[in-house]
């Protein structure tokens, strides 16, 4: 009587997933980058070593992250989201992200340093 009973594995996990997304919300790490005049939109999710390029799937497509743990456990089916799409749709539910307004001619720039960013890192 009284004694906590042990928590699944996969409940852990998923507790721990939603607990740094949360945080990631709350220290205001979703962005959504915005090009002017074209309105072409780019999110991104701040983590700890870079900046993960994200579609959260807010336009009915399937939902896309950069991380590692996308790649591996989303895509090898072992869980349904890594913790920066859970944090993205968290703050676009909540209108709690950031926006970056960028001119068009900035854009090639930007994507450039994105993806040299993912790519330059190994984590």
């Amino acid at each position: 009587m009284g004694e906590k009973q042990p928590v699944a594995k996969g409940a852990a996990v998923r507790s721990n997933r939603a607990d740094r997304a949360r945080k990631v919300v709350e220290s205001q790490a979703v962005k959504l980058h915005r090009f002017l005049p074209s309105g072409i939109t780019v999110w991104t999710v701040v983590g700890r070593d870079r900046d993960f390029f994200i579609d959260p799937g807010l336009e009915n497509h399937r939902p896309y992250c950069s991380c590692n743990d996308f790649h591996f456990r989303v895509l090898g089916g072992l869980i349904p989201e890594c913790y920066h799409l859970l944090a993205a749709r968290t703050a676009s539910e909540n209108e709690m992200y950031s926006v970056i307004e960028f001119s068009d001619e900035e854009f090639p720039g930007f994507l450039r340093a994105l993806i040299s960013d993912n790519f330059s890192q190994n984590s």
